[in-house]
């Protein structure tokens, strides 16, 4: 939102030049990384992952780049679920009269996460991991935690 609608909400010059600095995480290391600023001296991490990629971050057009790092880290094994959308939608599936239409929409998501067979799913949105726990009961993480334990923070 800060980054390609903000200054749409203010006419105001300075908020389209602050967007034009905002990044996902996983997109600035990449620019850290393209400048040469970035260690990728990853640790192995042995640990058997799915990859579930928010819908706002599709809709940014930057390609998954937080999927991209797990998959260049040392004894991980990521599985993108390409399952489409977990029925969250922002505060959506939190209204008790869309539950049942929010759990319906994930069902994709869930059964991939099922074949996949993985212990934990990691994506990069908070509410996409509470429904994604909820609905699969698999335990969920942000990337950076993986991305943490390849720098040997625990």
């Amino acid at each position: 939102m800060l980054k390609s609608e903000y200054h749409e909400l203010f006419e105001d010059p300075e908020m389209r030049e602050m967007s034009s600095g905002v990044y996902d995480a996983f997109e600035f290391l990449d620019i850290l990384e393209e400048c040469g600023e970035l260690s990728v001296d990853f640790q192995p991490v042995q640990q058997k992952l799915s990859y579930h990629a928010p819908c706002h971050l599709r809709a940014q057009g930057i390609g998954l780049p937080s999927f991209t790092f797990l998959q260049r880290i040392p004894g991980i094994a990521v599985e993108n679920l390409a399952a489409g959308c977990c029925g969250m939608s922002g505060s959506y599936g939190f209204k008790g009269d869309k539950y049942d239409i929010s759990m319906k929409i994930g069902e994709n998501v869930f059964q991939r996460i099922a074949e996949v067979g993985a212990d934990t799913v990691a994506s990069d949105c908070g509410t996409c991991r509470l429904q994604i726990r909820h609905g699969s009961g698999k335990a969920t993480c942000h990337p950076i935690e993986i991305l943490a334990k390849a720098y040997g923070y625990k």
